[in-house]
C-alpha cells in the first residue's frame, strides 16, 4: 500500500516538475535560435543535468557514473548502450555532463511539454513500423551528430525491464556509420529496479559505465553484424564487473 501511495505522489511530483519546466521553454528556444551555439549548449546542458538529477533523486535513487575518460574530445559521438528502464535517459542526462539527445519512439511526440523539450535538446523521433520513415529519421539524426550534438541509441530497441541484455539490432548502428561518429558504448545496471521490477517507484543504485570508444578507422566499425555483437559483448562483460 505504501509503495502505491509513493508511486502516486511521485507521478504527481513529476507532472508538477514538467509544468514548472514549461516556464523555461521560451528561454531555451530563444537561446537555440537567437544566441550562439556555445551559449545554447551551456544553457541546455544545465537544463539537462538539473532535470535528469531531479527525476532520479525524487525516487530516492542515486547514480554512480564512471568512464568519463572514454569520451573523445573534438569528435562526433554516438553513445550506444543497453536499455533497462525509463530511468536510463534521465540518469544519463543528469550525470554524463554531455549535451546529449536521443532517438525516441514516435509516441513520445504526442506528450505535451515533454515533446517540446525533446525537440529543443535535439532528440529525433522514429517510427519503427515504417522502414522508409525510419531511414529519414536516421538521416536527420546523423545531421544532428554532425552538427556537434551527441545522440544515444539503444540497439535492443526496447527496455529489457530486467538485468538481461537483449539481442542487438545491427540496423540501429546505421546511425553512427551515417554520421561517421565515434561509438562510445556504455553499460547500465540496476536502473530497472527504480520502477520496472514491480511497477512501483523504488530507491535504486543505478550504475552507468562508459566503455572504450570505437573509431571509424577501426576495421570492425563497418561490419554491422560483427560490430553489434562486439558492442553487446563489451556491455555484458562490463555489467558483470559493475
Amino acid at each position: 500500500m505504501f509503495s502505491m501511495i509513493k508511486t502516486l505522489l511521485w507521478t504527481c511530483f513529476l507532472i508538477l516538475i514538467m509544468l514548472i519546466w514549461l516556464i523555461a521553454l521560451p528561454a531555451l528556444l530563444f537561446a537555440k535560435y537567437c544566441l550562439s551555439k556555445k551559449i545554447f549548449v551551456k544553457m541546455s546542458l544545465v537544463a539537462r543535468n538539473l532535470w535528469g538529477k531531479t527525476v532520479v533523486r525524487s525516487t530516492g535513487s542515486k547514480v554512480s557514473f564512471s568512464g568519463y575518460e572514454n569520451i573523445p574530445e573534438g569528435e562526433r559521438i554516438c553513445f550506444v548502450g543497453n536499455h533497462q528502464s525509463n530511468f536510463d535517459i534521465p540518469s544519463f542526462l543528469g550525470y554524463s555532463g554531455q549535451p546529449v539527445g536521443f532517438i525516441a519512439k514516435k509516441e513520445l511526440f504526442k506528450i505535451p511539454i515533454l515533446s517540446q523539450w525533446m525537440r529543443i535538446i535535439n532528440c529525433v523521433f522514429i517510427d519503427r513500423s515504417d522502414p522508409r520513415s525510419a531511414i529519414e529519421s536516421f538521416k536527420k539524426a546523423a545531421e544532428v551528430i554532425k552538427d556537434g550534438y551527441p545522440l544515444i541509441i539503444f540497439p535492443e530497441g526496447t527496455r529489457s525491464k530486467s538485468d538481461e541484455v537483449g539481442p542487438f539490432q545491427a540496423g540501429a548502428l546505421k546511425l553512427p556509420i551515417m554520421a561517421k561518429a565515434v561509438i562510445v558504448p556504455f553499460a547500465i545496471k540496476d536502473s530497472y529496479k527504480a520502477f520496472e521490477i514491480n511497477n512501483r517507484i523504488n530507491a535504486a543504485h543505478i550504475k552507468i559505465k562508459l566503455l572504450p570508444p570505437i573509431f571509424p578507422d577501426d576495421p570492425l566499425y563497418y561490419g554491422k553484424g560483427e560490430l553489434a555483437k562486439h558492442i553487446r559483448e563489451m556491455i555484458v562483460e562490463a555489467k558483470e564487473e559493475m
